[in-house]
């Protein structure tokens, strides 16, 4: 009688361990957790999950990933805020763009990759610029902006071409491959045949553009601003003040139509 409870009690556990799924593990380290960073990561690993799953062949799976994708990301995000902790909210800006565009909500996803794409120029992340390029050309694509697509894809390659990076033009190239199935363009503007010449004169002309558009900016945004803070030894030391982009915590009803976030200093 006792063998056969214990081997009862061992097909209950295992049936059990092999039902429980990653987003279950992760929900009961987060009830473990009482540190704001690592829950911040958890939640991140969370919305991972349900991405992966946005793509469903069943509706209601695929319905319920989507909408918890971008709730647990929300959690992220005012995690990643409190602390912040920008490259937290640049995963969690992509995550919710990701998210709202599995819904058709292109208006949402745009807003939030056009803020991923905002704080990863301000951390001057190369491959974080060039992701979010890339994402923000897919949305456009699907809303049929092309030509607006084009031009956030040729930034995104010659980033890539600029600093090496041969894998993440690898990216930028598949996401041509698909605006290529729909406009024609010139061979002399075509990534997959462009001359090593064209190539760098178009580098040259992306840096002179960038440094014009830096040098109009400066005067009206204060990237940093000296604050005066006194040590145990009164010695004063000079701290910079981190930009933070506002956030709209639930879905934006005025969604902005420009390729432009409004940041604020905190």
């Amino acid at each position: 009688m006792k063998k056969l409870f214990l081997l009862a009690a061992y097909s209950i556990f295992f049936i059990t361990a092999v039902k429980a799924t990653p987003i279950d593990s992760l929900k009961q380290k987060l009830q473990l957790t009482t540190d704001d960073a690592e829950k911040a990561v958890i939640y991140s690993q969370m919305a991972e999950c349900y991405l992966s799953n946005i793509n469903s062949t069943n509706a209601y799976t695929k319905r319920i990933s989507q909408e918890n994708a971008v709730n647990v990301t929300m959690q992220a995000m005012r995690l990643y805020y409190k602390h912040n902790d920008t490259t937290g909210l640049v995963s969690s800006y992509r995550n919710l763009a990701k998210g709202y565009r599995s819904q058709r909500k292109f208006a949402q996803a745009k807003w939030f990759i056009l803020q991923a794409n905002t704080l990863s120029r301000q951390q001057k992340s190369t491959p974080n610029i060039i992701n979010t390029l890339v994402d923000l050309a897919d949305i456009k694509m699907d809303i049929n902006d092309y030509n607006l697509a084009k031009r956030d894809l040729k930034e995104a390659h010659l980033l890539a071409v600029k600093n090496r990076m041969t894998e993440r033009d690898s990216l930028v190239k598949t996401a041509f491959s698909r605006l290529y199935a729909v406009v024609h363009v010139p061979e002399n503007e075509n990534v997959f045949t462009q001359s090593l010449k064209d190539l760098k004169a178009e580098i040259r002309a992306m840096d002179l553009l960038n440094a014009k558009k830096a040098v109009a900016i400066k005067p009206i945004i204060k990237s940093f601003s000296k604050k005066k803070v006194f040590t145990a030894a009164n010695k004063r030391t000079f701290i910079p003040k981190v930009q933070m982009p506002t956030v709209n915590w639930e879905t934006p009803s005025n969604i902005m139509t420009s390729d432009s976030i409004k940041m604020v200093s905190l």
